[in-house]
C-alpha cells in the first residue's frame, strides 16, 4: 500500500521539522504550507518534505485538500495526516499504518 503523509500547517516552524523527520521513517511526507510567514515550509522541505504553499491562508481543511488531491495525484492508495505543532506523535504512524494494513504495527 503506498502511503502519503500530509501535514497541513501555519506559522509552525518550531515544530515542523521534528515532526517531518519522524514520520520520514513511515513514509514520504507532503507539507501544505497554508501561507505562513515564518519559514514553515522551508523548515519542511529541510526535514525532508515535499512542500506545497498556498500563496495566502485559506484554512486548515483547504490545506487539507490541497494534500489529498496532491496524494492522488501521485498515486497514493492512503493518507495520513498530522499536524506540524507536534500534537499527534509520529511515533504512532506505525499503529495506524499497520491497522491499515490489517496487522500488528511498531510500537
Amino acid at each position: 500500500m503506498t502511503v502519503l503523509i500530509v501535514v497541513p500547517v501555519f506559522n509552525e516552524a518550531e515544530t515542523v521539522g521534528h515532526v517531518v523527520e519522524a514520520a520520514r521513517e513511515y513514509g514520504p511526507v507532503l507539507v501544505v504550507d497554508d501561507g505562513s510567514r515564518d519559514g514553515s515550509g522551508e523548515v519542511a522541505r529541510r526535514a525532508g518534505a515535499e512542500v506545497i504553499r498556498h500563496a495566502q491562508r485559506r484554512g486548515k481543511g483547504a490545506a487539507l485538500r490541497t494534500g489529498i488531491a496532491a496524494a492522488r495525484e501521485r498515486g497514493a492508495a492512503a493518507v495520513v495526516t498530522l499536524d506540524g505543532d507536534g500534537q499527534h506523535r509520529p511515533s504512532d504512524l506505525g499503529l495506524v499504518l499497520a491497522a491499515a494494513r490489517g496487522g500488528a504495527g511498531r510500537s
